[in-house]
């Protein structure tokens, strides 16, 4: 019994010869014609989008934002140049809208004129989102809607980077302005701190010349200039008073001892009147020398003391008043010191007016002070003189008394004894006056002495005080100039300041969002398509009819002739002959074709828009493909039913029927245009979706014309066919 493997290795035996072997191989290849050829044709599209050509139309006007030129549009073509995810073309609005119609270009990116403009509001207060239009047209391709997509996150990088540059243009020189301005404010400050400094330093020096500073310290250098002459004067009137004060208590002490002299005498009274009449005109000579001498030193010595008293209770008062005066005006000096910006020198300042107050009061009072003592010391003495001038006036009148009664003399010796003593008791009081006197005088001229070396001090801290005061008002005018030079600063600052604000836009809640929803998606990208295909399916029909049609005249052989043998051998011509055999196909494959056309437009909603040419189409195809098929067929015998399939591989992979025919590698890319089915495809789009008619008649003729060839080259296979020969009574295969 023959195993099973045994027959199955006479069917393999079969294939003897090259053709034969040939075929065998062809089979063994069909999978990886079908799985490799079309894997290689599809294996990365998207890695060859840069051979897709695409248009880009720059129609955008730079603007110009605070002098500075914001150009988005060519940013954004520069970035596409450096970005070559398509084959840019940047042209004309016109060339590119040709270019798509006539499928030159896959896609047209345009630019606005307002792209720049629009970009740049986004600083304002009504920011506008910038629009980027792209334009495709589903005649050349559906699928290039799905490219344009899967490169989506490339092309909004590009666009994003051009139009957040444009936009930070715009920022950048808004923020530019507002340095120039906040600048401008900071010289400003600058100038308002250089003018503080010098208001500063003003305000020291005035401080320094405050602490020694009085009100009315001119008026008080002049008083102090009087004072010092009257105390000059009352100095050497005092000396002049004492040294008269010697002299009286010179002649207190002589007439002393003459009393004594006169009680010594009266007790030798007795002895002689001769002596009693020459002592008595002696003590009147004596008295009346004395009286003549010490009366008028000592009245004037009172004339004085009143005037002396008078002008220290003057000099008091105008010390008074003018003290009185400076530590008004140091407290009003203090009360402006309080206004000044806290701060060490406000502290310095306060503290030096304080102590200025404390000394002209304590001045004051030493003044005081001085004066009533030289007035007390003035009335003692007052009295005292007084008494010695009565005292002296006694003397002399009595003298004149012994004098003129020396003849009574003897009668009244008991009352002389008894005048003698009370003269020298007088005498003795006098000369405790007058030493009393002496030592006030002293005082006086010691105080008047005082006083006048008091006067010189203060007369220099007037001078000092002027000097003080005039420092003050040259740090004043300083301060002045420096307050100034801050007005005048600080007025620049709220200027610029103002400025640089009123750059900065005053947005509402409701700008703001919107200026957020605009800046944080600043391009809009519309996207409009010419001859919609509205559906997946749609864009893909064109090619799946494509195939269907040259798949129909694979199978149609299965089961009807290409040619019939017993015609072949007829009296019938080889046109008829070839017509004979291609006919019978035609009508099977254009009924199939409409049964096709009918239930995709009936039951998927197909909806043609031209539904003439789409008519047209289907049938031409039809004849097209079943003549190439017939062709082959009747030429190749069963060989050329191989070779149909191996061009439908081959026309799968290089019509361009899915993606863009730039996407397709080299090779197959180069036999593209002269594939039949590569005219099906494009007629087809325009037939279904729209597009420009002189593609679609463009693919009639070219369609025509391959069945016209098919159908010669038939006529001509028949008209040798018509001659037998050996080999074909014995195919090599059947």
């Amino acid at each position: 019994m023959i195993s099973a493997f045994r027959l199955g290795s006479f069917e393999l035996r079969r294939f003897k010869g090259p053709l034969p072997i040939l075929a065998l191989v062809f089979v063994l290849l069909v999978p990886l014609l079908y799985g490799a050829l079309y894997l290689w044709s599809t294996w990365d599209p998207y890695g060859r989008l840069d051979k897709v050509p695409v248009a880009v139309v720059n129609q955008d006007q730079a603007v110009s934002v605070d002098g500075r030129t914001v150009d988005a549009g060519d940013q954004f073509v520069a970035e596409l140049q450096n970005n070559p995810i398509f084959d840019w073309n940047f042209v004309e609005q016109s060339e590119a809208e040709t270019g798509l119609a006539q499928g030159r270009y896959y896609l047209v990116i345009t630019v606005p004129s307002d792209f720049s403009g629009n970009l740049a509001s986004g600083p304002g207060i009504d920011p506008q989102r910038a629009v980027l239009q792209l334009r495709r047209d589903d005649a050349n391709g559906y699928v290039i809607g799905t490219l344009t997509d899967s490169v989506k996150d490339r092309l909004t990088a590009a666009i994003d980077k051009a139009a957040i540059g444009a936009y930070f243009d715009a920022v950048f020189t808004n923020l530019q302005n507002i340095r120039s301005d906040v600048t401008a404010a900071g010289d400003a400050a600058g100038q308002l701190a250089s003018g503080a400094g010098t208001a500063v330093t003003g305000g020291s020096d005035l401080a320094g010349g405050l602490v020694s500073a009085q009100d009315g310290a001119t008026q008080l250098l002049n008083g102090l200039t009087d004072a010092q002459n009257g105390a000059t004067q009352l100095a050497t009137g005092a000396t002049t008073a004492q040294q008269g004060s010697a002299q009286l208590s010179s002649g207190v002490a002589d007439a002393q001892a003459g009393a004594q002299q006169l009680s010594s005498g009266l007790g030798t009274l007795s002895t002689g009147s001769g002596r009693l009449v020459s002592g008595a005109d002696q003590v009147a000579t004596g008295t009346a020398q004395l009286a003549g001498t010490a009366v008028p030193v000592l009245d004037a010595i009172g004339a004085a003391i009143p005037r002396i008293t008078a002008a220290n209770t003057a000099f008091a008062d105008l010390i008074d008043a003018d003290s009185g005066q400076a530590t008004g005006r140091l407290a009003e000096l203090a009360t402006l010191a309080q206004q000044l910006p806290a701060g060490p020198t406000k502290t310095a300042l306060i503290e030096a007016l304080n102590a200025a107050t404390t000394d002209v009061a304590t001045a004051a009072t030493a003044v005081d002070s001085a004066v009533a003592a030289l007035n007390a010391d003035g009335g003692v003495v007052a009295g005292d003189v007084s008494a010695a001038a009565s005292q002296i006036d006694q003397l002399a009148t009595g003298a004149a008394a012994v004098a003129d009664g020396a003849a009574d003399v003897d009668a009244g010796v008991s009352s002389a004894a008894s005048g003698a003593t009370d003269l020298a008791s007088g005498l003795s009081t006098a000369s405790s006056g007058a030493q009393s006197l002496d030592s006030g005088l002293l005082g006086l001229v010691d105080g008047a002495n005082q006083l006048g070396q008091g006067l010189v001090t203060l007369q220099t801290g007037a001078q000092s005080l002027s000097d003080g005061i005039g420092t003050a008002q040259t740090g004043a005018g300083s301060l002045t100039d420096g307050i100034s030079q801050l007005q005048a600063g600080a007025t620049q600052l709220a200027d610029q300041l103002n400025q640089g604000a009123a750059r900065i836009p005053a947005l509402t809640e409701d700008q703001s969002n919107s200026a957020a929803q605009v800046l944080s998606e600043p391009v809009d990208v519309q996207t409009t398509v010419d001859n919609a295909a509205v559906y997946y399916g749609r864009g893909l029909a064109p090619f799946f009819f494509a195939i269907a049609m040259w798949v129909f005249g694979i199978t149609a052989f299965l089961v009807l002739r290409p040619i019939s043998g017993r015609a072949l051998v007829g009296r019938a011509s080889a046109l008829r002959l070839a017509m004979a055999g291609w006919l019978p196909i035609l009508a099977v494959g254009g009924a199939g074709a409409l049964i096709l056309l009918g239930v995709c437009w009936a039951a998927l909603g197909l909806d043609p828009v031209n539904v003439g040419p789409t008519f047209l189409v289907i049938l031409l195809a039809a004849a097209c493909f079943t003549a190439i098929a017939h062709l082959l067929r009747t030429a190749l015998g069963v060989v050329g039913s191989a070779l149909t399939l191996v061009l439908l591989m081959v026309q799968l992979t290089s019509a361009a029927g899915i993606y863009p025919a730039e996407t397709l590698p080299a090779p197959l890319r180069a036999i593209h245009p002269f594939l039949p089915m590569t005219y099906l495809v494009d007629a087809l789009r325009v037939a279904f979706t729209g597009g420009l008619a002189e593609h679609l008649w463009r693919d009639v003729a070219v369609l025509a014309a391959f069945a016209v060839l098919a159908l010669a080259i038939t006529v001509a296979v028949v008209a040798r066919r018509k001659r037998f020969a050996l080999r074909d009574l014995h195919p090599a295969l059947g």
